[in-house]
C-alpha cells in the first residue's frame, strides 16, 4: 500500500528563490526591519511569493533564536461587542505578518477583573500586551504601570510615557453633532457613557460643536447611559419625558442607539420625522436597523493593526517614532435615521408603563 503523500513544508528559502532575493531579505521583510532598505517592488514580490506558496512563518522557531515566545495577548472588555471583533481582526493580521501568535481574552463584562493583565502574564509566556480597559479603567491603568512586559493601550490613554493607539473620537463627535446642527437641530442630546477615556472624549467633542454653533450646554440633555442596549432604552425614555425633549440624539455607539430606537418605536415616535438619531460607531448593526442609522465610521481594523505593529517594534527593541498615534474618523455616513426637525411642535412623550 502506497503511503499518503505528505505535503511539502514551504520554507523561507523557497520564498526567497521564488522572489529572487536572499533568505535574509525575506526574513527581515517579515520582521519589518526598519534598517532594511529595499525597493517597494521587491517587498511586493516577496509578499506575492509568500501568498502564492502559502508560506506560514514559524513563530516558535523564531522565538527560540531570540529568547521570545513570539506570542502577544490582547485584552478587551467584552467579545460580544460589534466594535472589538474588527479591532481584533486588524491586530491578528499584523501579528501574523510579523510572525507572532495572538491570544485574545475578554475581561468578563460586569464581573471584570482589573488585574487580568498581571494574571495573564503569570499564567502564560507572553512577549507583550494590547490592552483596552473596561469599567475599572483607573484601577487597571495603575496596575499596568507595575507590569514587567511591554504593553500598548488600544483606544485608551494613560500618558505619553506609555504607548497608545487611539481614535480621534472628540473630532468625530464634533463632526457628527455639527451634522445634526446643519440639519436644523438645536436641542441635541448625548446618550451614552460619559466617564472614562472614551466617554470623556466623545462628550468633549459634542460640547465643542454646541459651543461653535452658539448653542447652550444643557445638562438634562446629557444622559450617562453606559455602552449597552438597556442604557439606550432607559435613556431615551428619560429624554422624551422632559418638558422640552430633544429633536436629535447623539448615541455613543450603535448598541446604545439600537436600544434608544427600540424605546422610540415603543413610544410611537417616527424617525426622522419626530426624532433624529446618530451613532458614534458604524457597522452592520447600524446598517440593519430600521431606519438605518446615521453614523461616524472609524478605521477599527487599522487601529488594531497599528497598535500591534507598535507593540512588536517595542518587543523587538525598535524605538517608536512617537509615543502614540491618533487615527481620525473616516467619514460621517448619513442614513435614514436623521433629517430636519419637524416644523410642528411635538407633544411631550411620556414613558410607557
Amino acid at each position: 500500500m502506497t503511503a499518503p503523500h505528505k505535503p511539502k513544508t514551504v520554507k523561507i528559502v523557497d520564498v526567497a528563490r521564488a522572489a529572487n532575493v536572499s533568505p535574509a531579505v525575506v526574513s527581515r521583510i517579515l520582521s519589518n526591519d526598519g534598517k532594511l532598505v529595499v525597493r517597494d517592488d521587491t517587498r511586493a514580490r516577496v509578499q506575492q511569493a509568500i501568498e502564492a506558496l502559502g508560506y506560514i512563518p514559524n513563530p516558535q522557531a523564531r522565538g527560540l533564536r531570540l529568547s521570545r515566545s513570539n506570542t502577544l495577548a490582547m485584552i478587551v472588555p467584552e467579545l460580544n461587542s460589534p466594535v472589538f471583533p474588527v479591532i481584533i481582526q486588524g491586530a491578528q493580521r499584523a501579528a501574523w505578518e510579523r510572525g507572532y501568535s495572538l491570544l485574545v481574552g475578554g475581561m468578563g463584562g460586569e464581573e471584570e477583573d482589573p488585574k487580568v493583565a498581571a494574571r495573564l502574564l503569570r499564567s502564560n509566556r507572553i512577549d507583550g500586551l494590547l490592552v483596552t480597559t473596561g469599567r475599572h479603567e483607573a484601577q487597571m491603568l495603575q496596575e499596568l504601570k507595575t507590569l514587567s512586559a511591554p504593553f500598548v493601550l488600544v483606544n485608551r490613554y494613560l500618558d505619553d510615557a506609555h504607548p497608545y493607539a487611539t481614535l480621534d473620537e472628540r473630532a468625530a463627535a464634533d463632526a457628527l453633532t455639527r451634522h445634526l446642527i446643519s440639519l436644523g437641530h438645536q436641542r441635541i442630546a448625548f446618550l451614552g457613557g460619559v466617564h472614562r477615556t472614551v466617554g470623556e472624549r466623545r462628550v468633549a467633542g459634542y460640547a465643542d460643536a454646541l459651543q461653535q454653533a452658539g448653542l447652550p450646554w444643557r445638562q438634562e440633555l446629557v444622559i450617562d447611559a453606559g455602552y449597552y442596549k438597556h442604557g439606550g432604552e432607559t435613556g431615551l425614555r428619560q429624554l422624551m419625558a422632559l418638558d422640552e425633549p430633544p429633536t436629535a440624539i447623539l448615541a455613543t455607539n450603535e448598541i446604545v442607539a439600537a436600544g434608544a430606537m427600540a424605546s422610540a418605536h415603543a413610544l410611537g415616535l417616527r424617525m426622522p420625522q419626530d426624532l433624529s438619531l446618530a451613532s458614534l460607531s458604524d457597522g452592520m448593526v447600524a446598517e440593519l436597523l430600521t431606519p438605518s442609522l446615521t453614523a461616524a465610521r472609524f478605521p477599527l481594523d487599522r487601529l488594531g493593526y497599528q497598535a500591534t505593529s507598535m507593540l512588536v517594534d517595542i518587543v523587538e527593541g525598535r524605538p517608536l517614532e512617537q509615543p502614540g498615534l491618533q487615527l481620525p474618523h473616516e467619514a460621517i455616513i448619513p442614513r435614514q435615521s436623521t433629517g430636519a426637525p419637524s416644523a410642528r411642535r411635538r407633544r411631550r412623550a411620556v414613558p410607557a408603563r
